[in-house]
């Protein structure tokens, strides 16, 4: 009975997961590109210096890159390249981003590294298999 219950819940969560995967079909084809700008955790004050671009591209289920570098307190600007058709996101969680991105469009993220430390960046579509690591020193 409770294997059941167990099996049950996980066919559950793939279908969740499958559906979150689907992404939604534009009517026109082309190449278009929509540029969503998200703006998470709040500026830090204190420390001059410029910001730091990352160009970030998703294609094939998977990150171009699977490590990124910034600095703390620092402006960062991601440009998220969704090559596949299936709809990803960028999520970088202890920096309050969070940003979906249709398949074959591009999307802007910004916002401010926070502390100096390790952490993650994924895709809240396919945790396991798009995921890099953060470096902000």
């Amino acid at each position: 009975m409770r294997r059941g219950m167990v099996i049950g819940v996980l066919v559950g969560a793939l279908a969740l997961v499958a559906a979150g995967c689907g992404g939604g079909d534009d009517n026109g084809g082309g190449s278009a590109s929509a540029a969503t700008e998200t703006t998470a955790a709040p500026a830090t004050t204190g420390g001059g210096g410029g910001g730091t671009e990352i160009q970030l591209t998703a294609s094939g289920t998977a990150w171009d890159k699977t490590s990124l570098d910034m600095t703390s307190g620092a402006g960062v600007k991601v440009e998220v390249t969704n090559q596949d058709t299936i709809e990803h996101n960028f999520t970088f969680a202890e920096a309050g981003a969070n940003q979906d991105v249709e398949g074959g469009e591009d999307a802007t993220v910004t916002f401010t590294a926070p502390a100096a430390g390790s952490y993650e960046f994924f895709c809240k579509y396919h945790p396991s298999a798009m995921r890099g690591s953060v470096t902000v020193t």
